[in-house]
């Protein structure tokens, strides 16, 4: 088999990121840390404001979300669990109990191939979870360092602004 040089695997990156996009923008989705310091510098404020926005989101499969152009959609999430395991309803998200170093919420999986004529109860389980990039900006603003576009609108303060 021959290697693929640096421009190869360059150009094999930039296809397989179209593939799954699309054509579509890099995805991006981020660890619970990662969304809090974009939210917020106090961490704890930053928690407790993307703990509510948990506790209501939609899960998403592993694509990219399609942009959402109805403001009423909520938070998008990802949450993984284990190999061999499945989410098993969505009660755990109500109350989300989240681990912020791991990146992990607990949550109630069943196998996915329970054994033949057995009934499977949920067990209390870890999942990764990781939250939509793009919904940080949509659903609390400009995340910090990112300019809004130079022809969206002035808030009231800033228009009062001396220049």
């Amino acid at each position: 088999m021959r290697e693929k040089g640096p421009a190869g695997r360059k150009l094999a990156k930039d296809l397989r990121l179209k593939l799954s996009n699309n054509g579509a923008h890099a995805m991006s989705w981020l660890s619970l840390s990662q969304a809090t310091t974009i939210l917020d510098h106090d961490v704890q404020r930053g928690h407790e404001s993307l703990g509510r926005a948990i506790s209501k989101a939609w899960i998403v499969g592993p694509a990219s979300p399609t942009p959402a152009i109805d403001s009423n959609v909520p938070l998008r999430i990802q949450v993984t669990p284990s190999p061999g395991w499945r989410l098993a309803g969505r009660g755990w998200l109500e109350t989300p109990v989240l681990h912020w170093e791991t990146s992990e919420i607990e949550c109630l999986c069943t196998p996915w191939m329970p054994p033949r004529g057995s009934q499977t109860v949920p067990t209390q389980s870890r999942a990764k979870i990781e939250i939509w990039r793009e919904d940080i900006g949509r659903l609390w603003g400009s995340p910090e360092g990112e300019a809004p576009p130079s022809d969206a609108p002035l808030d009231q303060d800033q228009a009062r602004a001396p220049a």
